[in-house]
């Protein structure tokens, strides 16, 4: 409180008296502490706009830096965030390994894995699409080779020759002057399939034997009836 100057104190100037000088008080701290830490950040921005703060609160223009030197804490330099660990780099995908045998080979693991059934027409186009990373003409070549040396290979043209598009067109190989695009092996003949037949009883020959048996040129018309009511028996082709 404010002393009367009978009373030996000073007269009030009614500016530092009261709410209104400890609001203006507190500004001016304020806003020197704002000055005080934006320059201690070395912010441009940050210096320029506290000192527009620090000269509309205070109505003088901002001390020199270093004025307030020792009463703030100098502040610690920020530390450096700490590396991250290398990430793992993903492993390479292992190259898939190259197919092995021979194209004559590969052509009939093929033909076997396309066909449904031994001995199934097999078209083409699915074939040379199986073996994709082996050369147009090497499959070409290969086919015609099995042609001629293989008695258990067969091939036949589409009958509905409208119905063929250029990709079949494409597939298909030439031999004796038509075009042919179905292609079928079998295996060749077990000739001892039907004494095994025979030996075990129909009833309880496996079912390759009686597929064997029935491709016996010698096979008796009663023996092929009964293996075939056997097969239907069993549900095979």
């Amino acid at each position: 409180m404010c002393r009367s100057a009978a009373e030996g104190g000073r007269r009030c100037n009614g500016r530092s008296c009261g709410a209104a000088g400890a609001r203006a008080r507190q500004a001016r701290c304020r806003a020197r502490r704002g000055l005080e830490t934006a320059r201690a950040t070395g912010d441009p921005a940050a210096v320029a706009v506290a000192e527009a703060k620090y000269t509309a609160a205070t109505g003088a223009p901002p001390p020199d830096a270093g004025s307030f030197a020792g009463q703030l804490p100098t502040p610690t330099p920020a530390e450096k965030p700490m590396a991250k660990p290398d990430e793992p780099k993903p492993s390479k995908p292992e190259p898939s390994s190259t197919p092995t045998g021979s194209t004559e080979e590969r052509i009939r693991d093929a033909v076997a894995k396309l066909a449904t059934a031994d001995g199934e027409w097999v078209g083409l186009v699915e074939l040379r699409k199986a073996l994709g990373d082996v050369d147009h003409d090497e499959v070409t070549r290969v086919l015609r080779e099995m042609n001629r040396n293989n008695p258990n290979i067969d091939f036949v043209p589409e009958d509905n020759r409208k119905a063929l598009t250029d990709v079949d067109h494409a597939a298909a190989i030439e031999i004796g002057g038509d075009a042919q695009h179905f292609v079928r092996i079998e295996r060749p003949r077990d000739t001892s399939a039907k004494d095994r037949v025979q030996a075990a009883g129909i009833g309880n020959a496996s079912a390759d034997d009686l597929a064997q048996a029935l491709r016996d040129p010698l096979i008796s018309s009663r023996a092929y009836d009964e293996i075939r009511a056997e097969q239907k028996r069993r549900g095979l082709p």
